[in-house]
């Protein structure tokens, strides 16, 4: 499965949908899911495991941000008829809900497609048990969808392909009304209802709805049957089976042009106390500044709560800064190999693989340990000039990155450090204005490495990184910058979003594992270009889906651009955001020698822009945005409306994303999936 997965996210035609990742084996569709960068779907998984398991799966399928297929199977087996496939759906449905808060769009009832004309007589019924099964849960499972696999429909007549395909129309003609939403399907192979000859059409049309005047529909069916295996020699009006050509496009669209006829009233079902999904950017609570203030100019570390709810009150009033660029203000000071050695790494004399002696200079993280006065005061800087958050100078503070400078084993320090300086700072500044607390971001960078993209041209299912080991070097990090007293996590510069699932994981497990309150995440994307992808190629609109499930306090854009050719992108990311926004471009594009050539007011002109529009909540500046650069956007951004959270919807409607976003929405329709292999199914 892994290798399979990663040969696919490689291939733009292919990966430009989401997934949906099939086995019976919990360890194979968790390896896949350590491959796919995209929101995808998982199938399946049910209450045939027992209660404890099915809800330890759902919740994992929620930390890798997937939906999920879940089958009509209890400890008891399979539901066939229509009262068991009721009961356990919404067993399952109450569970997930009530449990762990699983979000209702994101999950997807596979009510057991059961063979029907088997000559069997409990084997009538399956067709349309399926069908009436469907609408109810429907009505009474707020936001859910519903697939199904229609190969198993007509089982019964394999090597018939013509007449299955008849089978499978006529059956989605009638499920699709009811709330059947997406199938696995052949493309192509699929004819629509009316390119069926009426005389095949209604025989169908009895055994799937199980009815007809006289109840003899099956046997009728069972005796055409063979006239399409057999059909006589002399056969005056040609065959008994005729079903009109149609092309892929025709079938999706008259599938798509069958409208719901069952809606959902009813009222969400309601966590437990105590398992509820915070939204942390609607938590309401008092702004308690003074006291947030005491505690940050002690050096302490106010609760994820009270910064929640300092951040989410202040929001409200007034934009928010960011700091600018670290790396490129460190260049400013034109350092040298021995200033990054500092005293405590003058005798490092590492060798690389090529047998070359490392140089530690470009090294910006070690300067926590070499010149930790200067980190300091860079950060005071940016307080100073009016900067609510400052991250911290952790960029490359994982085991990954410091390991091509030889330097893993202080990543740990090098982290709580870091941390320990902005604070630091942000106490000293803070003094000087409590009325205007400084917090600080554990800066987590996005490594030298992907999981979404072979670094070998001979074989692209290579990587140099695997997820679990991308997970423990950011777990590491994240034990670090909260040590050493971080306010939130910043999670940026996101290339390949994979690896920010990897990073988002991580911080999950580490608060998991230490029972600590969650710090609030920041969550930040870089496009590589005009094209506004992610060098793995993903759209800003498919990276938003990709990481929703993180509960991000902000979600955003940094770097690769300057503000005015970002602000087009930003703007599609700001429409779908449900949550607080952020950006901080650079100071426009790089120069011929590498350098950046908006001056504070001209980068502060462009960031006005985004502010008369309302589209900002955070705002900052990225590389060769210098403090000046942050003065300037503080003043010239003053008494701009901030954006606003938007309204919610009652009823959410699923959404996926390969590298870019796919909405399974009422007006979107019936979604074919398409099978690896085996196109015909069983």
């Amino acid at each position: 499965m892994g290798k399979f997965m990663r040969l696919c996210v490689t291939e733009p035609n292919v990966a430009k949908l989401p997934f949906m990742i099939d086995s019976s084996k919990w360890p194979v569709v968790e390896e896949g899911l350590k491959c796919v960068q995209g929101k995808s779907i998982v199938n399946s998984i049910s209450l045939k495991v027992g209660e404890e398991e099915f809800l330890r799966q759902a919740k994992l399928c929620m930390r890798y941000g997937a939906a999920v297929v879940l089958m009509a199977f209890d400890e008891q087996g399979q539901a066939a008829t229509f009262e068991d496939k009721v009961r356990i759906c919404q067993r399952s449905y109450r569970l997930l809900r009530q449990r762990i808060d699983f979000p209702p769009e994101d999950i997807i009832f596979d009510c057991n497609v059961l063979t029907i004309a088997t000559g069997l007589p409990e084997h009538n019924s399956y067709a349309i048990d399926f069908i009436n099964a469907v609408a109810e849960i429907k009505r009474t499972c707020p936001c859910v969808s519903f697939s199904g696999g229609l190969s198993n429909l007509s089982f019964s007549f394999r090597g018939l392909n013509s007449l299955r395909d008849a089978m499978h129309s006529v059956f989605l003609y009638h499920a699709v009304p009811k709330g059947l939403n997406m199938s696995i399907v052949n493309p192509g192979a699929l004819p629509r209802y009316t390119d069926i000859d009426a005389h095949s059409r209604k025989l169908a049309e009895e055994v799937i709805l199980n009815k007809s005047d006289d109840g003899n529909h099956v046997e009728r069916f069972l005796e055409y049957a063979e006239q399409v295996k057999k059909p006589p020699a002399t056969a005056a009006e040609g065959p008994a089976l005729k079903i009109e050509k149609s092309s892929p496009t025709q079938q999706i669209e008259f599938l798509r042009s069958l409208k719901g006829t069952v809606t959902c009233e009813a009222e969400h079902v309601k966590p437990e106390p105590g398992c509820e999904a915070l939204d942390v950017c609607r938590l309401e609570g008092p702004q308690e500044t003074q006291k947030v203030a005491e505690k940050i100019i002690a050096c302490q570390t106010p609760t994820p709560t009270e910064v929640l709810n300092y951040f989410n009150n202040e929001l409200k009033k007034r934009i928010c800064f960011l700091d600018g660029g670290m790396g490129t203000r460190i260049q400013a000071e034109k350092l040298e190999e021995a200033d990054y050695r500092g005293d405590r790494f003058k005798d490092f004399n590492e060798i690389d693989a090529n047998g070359v002696p490392v140089s530690l200079k470009g090294n910006n993280d070690l300067l926590i340990f070499s010149k930790p006065d200067m980190v300091r005061d860079i950060h005071k800087e940016y307080f100073a000039a009016g900067s609510d958050i400052c991250e911290t100078n952790t960029f490359n503070g994982t085991t990954i990155s410091q390991g091509e400078y030889k330097m893993q084993p202080v990543v740990y320090e090098l982290n709580k450090k870091g941390a320990e300086l902005a604070k630091q700072a942000a106490a000293d500044v803070t003094k000087a204005e409590p009325h205007k607390p400084r917090f600080v971001a554990g800066a987590v960078g996005p490594t030298s490495r992907t999981l979404s993209v072979s670094p070998s041209v001979e074989d692209p299912s290579f990587r140099n990184v695997t997820w679990d080991e991308l997970v423990e070097a950011y777990k590491q990090q994240v034990s670090g910058l909260v040590d050493g007293g971080v306010d939130l996590l910043m999670i940026e510069t996101v290339f390949d979003t994979q690896n920010c699932k990897a990073a988002i994981f991580a911080v999950d497990e580490y608060f998991l594992e230490t029972k600590k309150e969650r710090l609030p995440v920041m969550l930040s994307a870089t496009i590589v270009d005009n094209s506004g992808r992610t060098l793995s190629g993903q759209t800003v609109e498919a990276f938003y889906v990709s990481v929703k499930h993180a509960r991000a306090f902000t979600v955003g854009i940094n770097c690769a651009l300057g503000a005015a050719q970002m602000k087009g992108f930003y703007k599609k990311l700001v429409d779908m955001n449900s949550g607080w926004c952020h950006v901080y471009p650079n100071a426009g594009l790089p120069n011929a020698m590498g350098g950046y050539d908006e001056d504070p007011d001209i980068f502060s002109n462009n960031i006005l822009d985004y502010a008369k529009d309302g589209l900002l909540n955070f705002v900052g500046g990225c590389c060769g945005t210098f403090p000046s650069h942050i003065a300037a956007v503080v003043k010239k951004v003053a008494g701009c409306p901030v954006r606003k959270l938007p309204e919610l919807p009652k009823y959410p409607s699923m959404q996926l994303s390969g590298l870019e976003p796919c909405f399974v929405t009422e007006q979107a329709g019936f979604q074919w999936v398409g099978e690896r292999c085996n196109l015909m199914g069983s």
